[in-house]
């Protein structure tokens, strides 16, 4: 009997959808905040009062919301926009998606800075 070959896998438009969900795409964006060095906190999910952090996927296209803790002195401006740019780039490294609104709310100043 020969040997028989498998099938060959349809091409990668054909075989299936990858969704990534809300909750994936914040934890990302919190995961991704942390990496900047002036970020103290950003969680996906905070206290009962506090605010917390969201994003929503719209096909290939996200938005964000995040509230994050800053070490203090720190120059906000500079720091909203370091982590704007950072976020932005490893959310869109890790899931390809665009990432189209971030709104940055600054919670807490907290502690010396390293």
């Amino acid at each position: 009997m020969p040997a028989q070959r498998a099938a060959p896998l349809p091409s990668p438009e054909r075989r299936g959808r990858t969704e990534i969900s809300d909750r994936a795409i914040t934890k990302i964006a919190c995961g991704a905040a942390m990496e900047v060095p002036e970020v103290r906190d950003a969680r996906p999910r905070g206290l009962p009062w506090t605010r917390t952090s969201g994003g929503a996927v719209h096909g290939n296209q996200a938005a964000l919301r995040l509230n994050v803790s800053v070490g203090y002195p720190s120059p906000l401006h500079a720091v909203a926009r370091r982590l704007r740019e950072h976020v932005t780039r490893r959310v869109a490294a890790h899931t390809g998606l665009d990432v189209t609104r971030l709104d940055i709310t600054m919670t807490d100043l907290d502690g010396d800075q390293p």
